[in-house]
């Protein structure tokens, strides 16, 4: 299973900043390779495609090879939605900090049930410095020499000129492009809309957060938010949690609780010699905590590491079942999320994480132009948010002077998303990220969805039994908005001829 789109959790932030045609035919541009990924039965050819290095300097003429992937399976497959100049829709996925097969995996919903609905043609674009699509023959892309190309703005330039040229081919000339993605990809997808509105008709957003510094959203929300999750799996959980971190906290000073916190944890190393290295094991747990609570799904899934249905809920039920205490049940409750096939006799938490694939992209881009500001309080000990603390953090990895209200500035928050139309934005209420998301309704053609019982953008994945019926009518919802912009689109199209 693939890496989750997520970005990485306030924590994370906090801690690493101190996250039918055959077009290679016709364009010399274009190139196939034998490379196919399988999702929910389909394959997915790799194709790459030579993008500028630099979009908005025109003295650099580098260029580097961006991946993408293409499903052409159910292209023209609906008459309704096609016409003389175009096959079928295109739903195009604003690939994200991870490699984009990663994604192609996690959106069953555009490639199992939208594009075979409206005969689409399903194109998965790779972000650049994420999986294969890395500008430079360098081990080391996120040197401060070489990194200074990850950006939104680059990203959304590349999806622009990849797209414009796709759209040479006859059958897909006067195509609508659905842009859709899941949180940093939703993000893009906004972006992309609202930047390239004559390459982009319509968009989903799903679970992408805009809570810029001076956007009004205080640093705090997603901690109280994901307190909320763990206090609605079970009362009192929250509070169980925060007085065994508090009192884990407490044991990192001394060599006695350090020694306390291995056994407690069932470390395979044993010796804690320093409060630092007895504080990395708190922060294993707080970030288990937090990415648990974005990855409160309703069935199993795997992401390096098994993670059961609804881990927040046995979490709880662990903490707040054991008599004993709350430092030792928190570190129980740890055991669905980083020991969900109970294989595990011992955890070495340098190598008992998630896979999520995102190494060093995510900090910079925190670092440059998608700084969220984040602090920890509710369940978690009390952590201020301070953008001093930010701006050396990212002087000290990356060699950059964060400016914290440049994201707010460049893309211009909740502000900037009314005066585009045609987008989606979806997020489920168990996911703390909802809220930095779109939660009210901006117009009738932007609509905000929110979804009870569904983490992290749940309604890009596949369709399961396991599903939540919120679940299931927010899909229904979404589906009646891409039929109703379709339908006008074809419409029109067909007016105009």
């Amino acid at each position: 299973s693939p890496p989750p789109m997520l970005s990485p959790s306030p924590l994370s932030i906090l801690f690493t900043l101190t996250l039918t045609l055959t077009l290679t035919l016709l364009f010399s541009s274009s190139s196939a390779s034998d490379v196919e990924v399988e999702a929910g039965g389909l394959q997915f050819q790799e194709k790459w495609f030579t993008q500028k290095l630099d979009h908005f300097n025109f003295q650099v003429k580098d260029t580097y090879e961006q991946r993408y992937f293409v499903n052409d399976q159910f292209w023209g497959s609906n008459p309704v939605y096609s016409s003389s100049s175009c096959k079928g829709p295109i739903f195009f996925y604003t690939g994200n900090e991870s490699p984009v097969t990663s994604y192609i995996e996690a959106s069953g919903f555009f490639n199992e049930v939208v594009a075979p609905k409206f005969g689409g043609i399903l194109i998965y674009a790779e972000h650049r410095y994420f999986g294969e699509s890395v500008p430079f023959n360098t081990s080391n892309p996120w040197s401060p020499e070489h990194v200074g190309w990850c950006t939104p703005d680059q990203a959304l330039a590349d999806y622009a000129e990849l797209i414009k040229t796709l759209k040479l081919a006859p059958d897909m000339a006067d195509c609508p492009v659905f842009a859709f993605g899941g949180s940093y990809g939703g993000m893009l997808t906004t972006w992309f809309r609202i930047k390239y509105p004559n390459i982009v008709d319509f968009g989903l957003a799903a679970s992408a957060p805009f809570a810029f510094e001076g956007s009004g959203v205080s640093p705090y929300a997603f901690a109280l938010a994901c307190t909320d999750t763990y206090n609605e799996a079970r009362a009192g959980c929250g509070d169980s949690i925060k007085k065994g971190l508090t009192d884990l906290n407490a044991m990192t000073k001394t060599a006695e609780g350090r020694q306390t916190i291995a056994s407690y944890f069932s470390l395979c190393d044993k010796s804690l010699p320093t409060q630092e290295s007895a504080e990395e094991v708190v922060e294993w747990a707080m970030n288990g905590l937090i990415d648990q609570a974005m990855l409160d799904y309703p069935y199993p899934t795997d992401y390096g590491i098994a993670i059961p249905g609804w881990p927040v809920n046995k979490t709880c039920d662990i903490v707040q079942d054991f008599t004993g205490p709350r430092a030792h049940a928190v570190a129980l409750g740890m055991n669905p999320f980083y020991n969900g096939t109970g294989t595990h006799h011992c955890f070495d938490v340098e190598k008992d994480i998630p896979n999520f694939g995102v190494c060093c992209g995510w900090p910079y881009l925190a670092c440059t132009e998608v700084f969220i500001p984040s602090g920890l309080t509710g369940m978690f000990p009390f952590a201020k948010y301070s953008a001093d603390d930010s701006i050396k953090a990212c002087a000290e990895q990356f060699e950059v002077e964060l400016d914290p209200s440049w994201s707010q500035t460049h893309w211009g928050g909740f502000d900037a998303l009314k005066a585009t139309s045609k987008l989606i934005f979806s997020n489920g209420l168990l996911d703390p990220w909802h809220t930095s998301g779109v939660t009210e309704s901006l117009s009738e053609d932007l609509p905000a969805i929110l979804i009870p019982e569904a983490a992290h953008h749940l309604d890009l994945r596949g369709p399961n039994p396991g599903d939540p019926e919120y679940v299931k009518a927010a899909r229904a919802e979404e589906m009646l908005y891409i039929s109703k912009w379709l339908t006008e689109y074809f419409s029109v199209s067909r007016v105009e001829l």
